[in-house]
């Protein structure tokens, strides 16, 4: 097949004449006639000369000292990743997904394996997790630095995957915007399997792109055991393995049908590792108790995949602007890109892998079950890193340039701002909540915790003197209890009984989130409420007794709202 600019495998981008010199001897000269007294080259013909010479002398040094070059920026990325690990987000809350993990690998491996068969995961990362733990210790700061081991790892496999289709310079603009991202930043810090499922996507790509060209053993070997380890480090990798095997097929079928015997065979050996935990897992009951509650993915969800790569979590406000100038600067960019020939085979490759595996969960989650969060779709995230910066190399010299600083600005904008706001999305200060309540609580009030399984986060923090239950009421074994609203005033009423304040933390609407404040707003005079984070709150209402100072002998012991009437109670505040 014809390597392109893009899509070669000695990593050229831009068309030939990319960085040709205007000035070059037999260069052909604009602006005058034969014969005709030379003209000063106008300011665009300088610039051009500039920016070309520019280059020329990157890719001299690049060329001479390659590896020192590849090493510093390598090296200078993991600092910055380890940076902005230490400022902002190593420190932050435990999150509930984090404390699922945490509470699973607490277990015997016989006891995790277990839990983790009742819930939606493989269990490839909780049992790396468990043995790093024993190893080096139970906290989450070891929990998730497992998580910045994988994240670091993946820089250098990045780069070796990107000079398969892209320049040096180029492939280092793709570490480095790598190193920078917000959503990677944000999950290398996290005790979750993210950043595992791209490192292993990552080699699975590196394998695949050398089958692809060569298709040895070794690469066939290579690609298979990345094959079986990414089936077990998250469900969502069996999309990156149908997408391969789909770009394949398509690269066969001009190929008379090579390699098909070892892309079946990879298949069936991915296909027999994952036989005994799907047995396991379904005789166990599919993690039918255990599913989150998600609606249906829309087009808006489709398109914040993207833009959650691109620019991180962002509030709602400044996605949906982002989102909305996505035409605009989509229109920019193609008016700057250089007309060349189609792309290569491992851009090619690239296209699918950004956007197949997304395309396939989306359809699935509208046929089978809703299971489309972005944070699952993370294996799609470095080829489109590697899409973005193949689109700046194709552009103008001068617009390649601007457009390079342009978008490693806007990253470390993105990912500063993911750090330091407090209107994030996916931050979840249950240590805040724990904090809070313990300030204002007494034995003899009452925390109230829905969705249930978010306790497993706030106990994690809490050590204050009054009892805390869940709503609906769960022993954190087995499955949670469906939400019954008939029985809502009972259970209130048996909770709040002997209480003199309720608070109540509600986060993660499971859907009925509203029927619980609704009733106790309608039931209860509410006496606080502090919002910590985005769909985490704290919500104070008093629900008991008062104990009045004796008058003339005798000592109130009705209910305050049937002495002085529920509108006075109402009206009180803390």
């Amino acid at each position: 097949m014809t390597s392109t600019a893009l899509g070669s495998p000695a990593g050229a981008t831009g068309s030939p004449s990319a960085l040709q010199d205007p000035a070059a001897p037999g260069a052909p000269v604009s602006g005058r006639s034969p014969g005709a007294p030379e003209a000063g080259p106008s300011r665009a013909a300088a610039a051009r000369s500039g920016l070309a010479a520019a280059a020329r002398r990157v890719d001299d040094v690049l060329h001479r000292h390659r590896l020192a070059v590849v090493a510093a920026v390598q090296l200078l990325c993991a600092a910055a990743v380890l940076t902005a690990s230490r400022l902002w987000f190593a420190d932050q809350s435990l999150r509930l997904d984090e404390s699922q993990s945490m509470q699973q690998t607490d277990r015997s491996y016989g006891s995790m394996l277990h839990e983790v068969a009742q819930d939606v995961h493989v269990p490839g990362y909780h049992l790396l997790l468990r043995t790093w733990r024993l190893a080096f210790g139970g906290d989450v700061e070891t929990a998730r630095a497992l998580s910045m081991v994988f994240f670091l790892a993946s820089l250098p496999v990045l780069y070796l995957l990107a000079r398969r289709m892209l320049r040096t310079r180029w492939a280092l603009l793709a570490v480095a915007l790598f190193a920078l991202s917000p959503f990677m930043n944000w999950y290398g810090n996290e005790a979750r399997m993210y950043t595992m499922l791209v490192f292993a996507t990552l080699l699975s790509q590196l394998f695949f792109l050398r089958v692809l060209r060569r298709g040895s053993a070794g690469d066939w070997t290579g690609y298979a055991l990345t094959a079986v380890a990414g089936a077990y480090t998250h469900y969502f990798f069996l999309f990156v393995l149908v997408v391969q095997g789909l770009t394949l097929l398509v690269v066969a079928s001009r190929q008379r049908w090579r390699g098909l015997g070892r892309l079946a065979g990879t298949a069936v050996l991915v296909a027999l590792a994952l036989l005994p935990w799907l047995a396991y897992f379904r005789s166990l009951g599919s993690a039918s108790g255990t599913r989150p509650q998600l609606p249906s993915p829309s087009s808006v969800d489709f398109t914040n995949v993207y833009s959650q790569f691109l620019g991180g979590f962002l509030p709602d406000s400044a996605n949906s602007a982002l989102v909305a100038t996505w035409p605009l600067l989509m229109l920019a960019a193609l008016l700057a890109v250089r007309v060349s020939r189609r792309p290569g085979l491992e851009l090619g490759a690239m296209i699918a892998a950004a956007f197949g595996p997304v395309l396939l969960a989306f359809a699935l989650s509208h046929v089978i079950s809703p299971f489309f969060l972005s944070r699952y779709m993370v294996a799609a995230l470095p080829a489109v890193v590697l899409l973005v910066v193949a689109f700046v190399a194709a552009m103008r010299p001068r617009a390649a340039a601007v457009s390079a600083v342009v978008v490693l600005a806007l990253t470390v904008t993105a990912t500063v701002a993911e750090a330091v706001r407090t209107d994030v999305p996916v931050k979840e200060d249950y240590r805040g909540a724990a904090e809070l309540i313990e300030q204002k609580a007494t034995p003899q009030d009452l925390v109230v915790v829905s969705s249930p399984f978010t306790i497993w986060p706030f106990e994690k923090y809490y050590d204050g003197d009054a009892k805390v239950v869940t709503l609906p009421e769960w022993d954190r074994v087995g499955g949670i209890p469906a939400f019954d609203a008939a029985t809502l005033p009972d259970q209130v009423d048996a909770l709040a009984s002997g209480h003199q304040r309720v608070y109540l933390l509600l986060s993660y609407d499971q859907g009925y989130e509203a029927d619980i404040a609704d009733f106790f707003q309608q039931n209860y005079a509410k006496v606080y409420e502090q919002d910590l984070t985005p769909g985490l709150k704290v919500v104070g209402y008093r629900v008991g007794y008062e104990q009045l100072e004796p008058v003339g002998g005798l000592q109130l012991t009705q209910p305050l709202t049937q002495v002085v009437g529920p509108a006075v109670v109402r009206g009180g505040q803390d």
